[in-house]
């Protein structure tokens, strides 16, 4: 974990592949700040196995102004991802009803809505596409307009591009950590009248390292 940001409200974080975001970040902030874990909120996460930007509260009216955010599609969170193969567009958007599956800890595209289901939208962009081996695989940037569980794993692989490194999800290609990181993250501070903005990028190691635009 690297602090990237800290306020009075709000500390904004960036993961490590392998930590859990409402476990390991908030009694790693406690250590530092000589605090308990339950002072800093969690209002949004990352997959255990991905990496990449969190904001977390420091107060229980800031956890609630940015969950607010979250729920309306104020605060906004762009990815990178590895995928397998190519989208047949440069660019697109993936719109799906999505089953969780509490048992198998995953989730599954549906074709009506019923109990459980919940709808899934994104965006994505093709960066770059290379070769791992003889794989063709594509750097994929993708904006979220919804937060469901594993939702990007999900859809990409639903369409044949599983993401590298996920074989929970079908991917051959193996990788020592799922390709997935939460690259750029925005939303507006009230207490300082202002849209923030923060990024970073994932180590350029392993499947990232093949793509120029990493930095």
């Amino acid at each position: 974990m690297e602090i990237i940001n800290e306020t009075e409200n709000y500390i904004v974080i960036c993961k490590a592949n392998g930590e859990d975001s409402e476990k390991d970040i908030p009694r790693m902030l406690a250590e530092q700040y000589h605090k308990e874990p339950s002072d800093f909120y969690c209002v949004h996460r990352l997959d255990k196995t991905a990496a990449g930007l969190l904001v977390y509260g420091r107060h229980k009216a800031a956890a609630a102004e940015l969950t607010a955010q979250i729920q309306s599609d104020k605060l906004e969170k762009t990815y990178l991802a590895i995928v397998s193969g190519t989208p047949d567009s440069k660019s697109g958007t993936f719109k799906d009803l999505l089953y969780k599956d509490k048992i198998k800890q995953k989730m599954f595209p549906v074709k009506r809505m019923r109990k459980g289901v919940k709808a899934a939208y994104l965006e994505y962009t093709v960066l770059e596409t290379g070769y791992i081996n003889e794989d063709t695989v594509s750097l994929v940037s993708i904006r979220l307009h919804t937060g469901r569980f594993h939702q990007i794993r999900c859809q990409f692989a639903s369409r044949k591009m599983p993401l590298v490194g996920d074989g929970k999800y079908g991917s051959r290609i193996k990788s020592r950590d799922l390709c997935l990181f939460c690259n750029n993250l925005g939303f507006y501070d009230p207490w300082q009248d202002l849209v923030v903005t923060f990024s970073a990028s994932p180590e350029k190691a392993g499947a990232w390292e093949i793509f120029s635009s990493i930095a």
